[in-house]
């Protein structure tokens, strides 16, 4: 699975390729199973980093790199949020496992839906748009 990363490395996508990337609409289930599959090894003690990550995708959508790339681009965004002091309603550290969130629903709906914004040569989320986001889906489902 790591060819995949090595043949393909970032500074080899063209910028407008990116714009493209970003505009996939991705499904939350998608999003969802991906983070039930990471739980899963993470359950089994197996590795839970980007590489596994990629795998994963690359066995779900094989001949789609760019719906690899863009689902892979929305969790590294969703880590780059964790730290943020609004994320605390959201997502809470196991007891039993500091290596281990559990996270609402909502959040992972709007790792889907929040528009990637890009600078220079990285993409992110808008903090703002990301949480109000969560909390319109979290409304959906009664939980606001």
């Amino acid at each position: 699975m790591r060819l995949i990363v090595e043949s393909a490395p970032r500074s080899a996508i063209a910028m407008s390729h990116w714009d493209d990337v970003t505009q996939l609409v991705i499904d939350p289930e998608e999003i969802i199973y991906l983070a039930q599959e990471m739980a899963k090894l993470h359950e089994e003690q197996e590795p839970t980093d980007w590489y596994t990550s990629i795998g994963i995708l690359a066995e779900k959508y094989p001949g789609d790199p760019d719906r690899v790339f863009c689902i892979s681009e929305r969790f590294r965004c969703l880590r780059m949020l964790m730290n943020n002091p609004r994320m605390q309603r959201w997502s809470i550290t196991a007891i039993d496992d500091p290596d281990c969130n559990h996270t609402n629903g909502a959040v992972f709906r709007a790792v889907a839906k929040c528009p990637l914004r890009r600078v220079e040569e990285r993409l992110h989320f808008d903090a703002d748009d990301f949480f109000r986001i969560v909390l319109e889906e979290a409304e959906v489902e009664g939980h606001a």
